[in-house]
Order: C-alpha cells, then sequence, then structure tokens
C-alpha cells in the first residue's frame, strides 16, 4: 500500500467553508478511481509551533503506486487540482508539500 500525504498551506482569505468543500472533492475522488483506498483531511491539531504555515492537509492510500501514479494523471485530479485547490492557495504550488511513503501491511 502507498501512502500519499499532502500538506497546504492556504490563502488567509480562504474561508473555511471552501477548505471543507476541498477536502469534500478529494473524498469524491477517491470514490470515483479504482486503487484509491481512502482519504482522511483536517487541520492540524498539534500543540507544536512547528507547522511552518501548513495548517491542513490530507492522507489518501492507495493500492499501489501504479494507482497513485494513476490518479495524479487523471483528467478529474488535474482539473480539480488547477481549478479548485491551487487558486486557494497562499502562493500556489509553493503552497503545497507532497511526501509519498510505502505502508508495511
Amino acid at each position: 500500500m502507498l501512502r500519499h500525504v499532502v500538506l497546504f498551506e492556504f490563502a488567509d482569505d480562504t474561508t473555511g467553508e471552501t477548505i471543507n468543500e476541498i477536502f469534500a472533492g478529494f473524498r469524491t475522488l477517491v470514490a470515483k478511481l479504482p486503487g484509491a483506498i481512502r482519504v482522511s483531511a483536517g487541520e492540524n491539531t498539534s500543540p507544536e509551533p512547528l507547522d511552518k504555515g501548513f495548517r491542513h492537509g490530507f492522507v489518501m492510500d492507495f493500492e499501489s503506486a501504479s494507482a497513485r501514479d494513476a490518479y495524479l494523471a487523471h483528467h478529474d485530479h488535474v482539473a480539480f487540482a488547477e481549478g479548485r485547490v491551487i487558486p486557494a492557495l497562499k502562493a500556489g504550488l509553493d503552497s503545497i508539500v507532497v511526501f509519498d511513503y510505502e505502508v508495511a501491511e
């Protein structure tokens, strides 16, 4: 299994409603793409002041790296990222951190 971790630094004027809609959009993508297992999303709750502005994120699990690659290239993901997610971020792609790793089962 491959875990896809994404952290966001949303623009200061991005509302909580917009952030919730974006996270709902990721849940919709997972539901329709083969090889995507689950997604969870939320706001950072750590008491440590180490988020560096990346206060929101999601974790998406895939059956394999190839399933993740198919998701990244899928037209619905690309359209959603370009049309909805990136415009809501503080500095576009500079406001995203992605970290993927294999999960031992």
